[in-house]
C-alpha cells in the first residue's frame, strides 16, 4: 500500500493554507484529518468525531482508505492521562503513519503548537458543516494537545516529528520539549 518513503500529516489549522497540499501529494504519502476530503484526497483519512464520520460515510471517499479508530484509541492512552480525555485525527494519523513503518513524519495544519490562542485555535473549515462552536478547541486543549505531542514525542524516540510552517510563529517549546520534535520554517 504504502509506496512513497516521506509520510505528510495534514491538519486543518490555518497555516495549512499556506502550503500547496496538491503539488506536496507527488512527494509524500498523505495523511489528512476530518473535513480535508472535502478539498483533497489523502491517501489515507482519519476521522474521530460521529458527525464528520458521517458525513465522510456518506460521501465518495474510498472507504478502504478511511480510518476510523477503534473505540480505545478515541482517547488518550491511561498511562499519558488517567482521565483519558478525547484523542485527535492528527495525533491518530501520526500514530496509523508510524505502524505503517514511516519514521520521519512531516506535519502542517497542525497549529496546536503554536503559542498564540489566535492562530492555534482556527481551522479552516470554521463555520462549515460540523464545524460549529461546539467543535472548537480551546487554548487549555491546545496546551494538553502539547503536552500529549511531547508524551507521544518521547515515548517513539526512533520517529522525527517535523512540524512545518512557512511563516515564523512562537512555538510551544516550553511543552514541547522533546529532541526528536523540531519546528522548520520554510
Amino acid at each position: 500500500m504504502k509506496t512513497k518513503s516521506k509520510a505528510l500529516i495534514i491538519g486543518n489549522g490555518m497555516s495549512r493554507q499556506d502550503f500547496d497540499i496538491h503539488s506536496m501529494r507527488e512527494d509524500y504519502y498523505t495523511f489528512g484529518c476530518n473535513a480535508i476530503y472535502r478539498d483533497f484526497e489523502p491517501d489515507i483519512l482519519v476521522a474521530l468525531d460521529e458527525e464528520i464520520i458521517s458525513e465522510i460515510l456518506d460521501s465518495e471517499f474510498p472507504k478502504d482508505r478511511f480510518i476510523i479508530p477503534p473505540l480505545d484509541e478515541q482517547f488518550e492512552p491511561a498511562i499519558f492521562n488517567p482521565a483519558r480525555p478525547r484523542n485527535n485525527a492528527g495525533m491518530i494519523a501520526m500514530s496509523e503513519a508510524i505502524r505503517m513503518g514511516f519514521r520521519i513524519l512531516h506535519c502542517i495544519g497542525m497549529d496546536f503548537v503554536i503559542d498564540d490562542p489566535a492562530a492555534n485555535m482556527s481551522n479552516v473549515y470554521d463555520g462549515t458543516d460540523c464545524y460549529g462552536p461546539e467543535t472548537r478547541a480551546s487554548y487549555h486543549d491546545c496546551i494538553n494537545r502539547c503536552k500529549y505531542m511531547n508524551w507521544f514525542a518521547a515515548t517513539n524516540p526512533h520517529i522525527l516529528f517535523r512540524f512545518m510552517f512557512k511563516r515564523h510563529h512562537k512555538f510551544r517549546r516550553d511543552i514541547i520539549n522533546s529532541p526528536n520534535v523540531f519546528f522548520d520554517i520554510l
